[in-house]
């Protein structure tokens, strides 16, 4: 073999050697899924993908009809397969064709129970609400804010939930059929960055982090329904509880 030869493999295998080096020492890459026409971006990849039964969602009016859409769980496990975050999420796979258009009566405020922010009218061309729930046990939040087939998923896998979960929920819809619902099961040690204090009264037991985070999600649902690509951009659940310095509910 020819020094240049030599010279050439011992160089090509240094800069494999380098490669390999840079490669392992990436943080955490982005990961991609698809939920009807959404392309959804978490931030990290240790997400697992669940998907559910979904018949689509039916509408009324002069010519009812029937919207295909898809739904699906996606779980962040620990290292001990407990769930610490689930993330479901609705979204349809086609719009109404020649059917005409959606309109919306709605209504989104707040209650003792649960912090709300978003529109309110009726025949409104667009629907779109934001949702914070204090924690309650999880199995009753599974029960009432999850459909059967994610208890049923639940109770065939090996995850374990724990004892009590958050819920952040944050849905879209325009005229057009297009639509987006994301509901988020999450533990205290989810939230934002504490540079931006809620300037709202919470109700008992509602995170302010939460309601950071969920304003968060708000922006990434919205901009997803009206994008042409419908890339939905999760925003980071890899921030620490917030530690309350005030107090939110001075009455209580």
């Amino acid at each position: 073999m020819s020094r240049f030869s030599s010279r050439l493999g011992r160089g090509l295998r240094g800069i494999a050697a380098a490669a390999w080096l840079a490669l392992s020492l990436q943080p955490a890459l982005a990961v991609e899924f698809s939920v009807g026409r959404v392309e959804v971006v978490f931030p990290t990849d240790d997400w697992r993908e669940v998907v559910l039964p979904d018949a689509g969602k039916t509408y009324g009016g002069d010519h009812p009809g029937v919207i295909k859409s898809e739904t699906k769980l996606f779980v962040r496990p620990s290292s001990d397969e407990q769930a610490v975050a689930m993330v479901l999420i609705r979204a349809n796979a086609s719009g109404m064709g020649t059917s005409g258009t959606m309109v919306y009566s709605t209504s989104c405020q707040s209650s003792e129970y649960f912090y709300a922010e978003g529109n309110e009218g009726f025949k409104s061309r667009a629907a779109h609400c934001l949702k914070v729930l204090p924690e309650y046990a999880s199995e009753e939040v599974m029960s009432k804010l999850a459909p059967a087939a994610v208890q049923d998923w639940l109770r065939a896998s090996r995850f374990q939930l724990p004892k009590s979960m958050a819920t952040i929920m944050s849905n879209h819809s325009v005229a057009t059929g297009t639509f987006l619902d994301v509901r988020v099961f999450v533990t205290q040690q989810t939230g934002a960055p504490e540079d931006d204090t809620p300037d709202v009264q919470l109700p008992s037991g509602v995170m302010p982090q939460h309601v950071r985070w969920g304003r968060q999600l708000k922006e990434a649902v919205r901009s997803s329904v009206y994008s042409l690509s419908g890339k939905l951009r999760m925003p980071s659940m890899d921030i620490k509880p917030h530690k309350l310095a005030l107090n939110l509910n001075p009455g209580n």
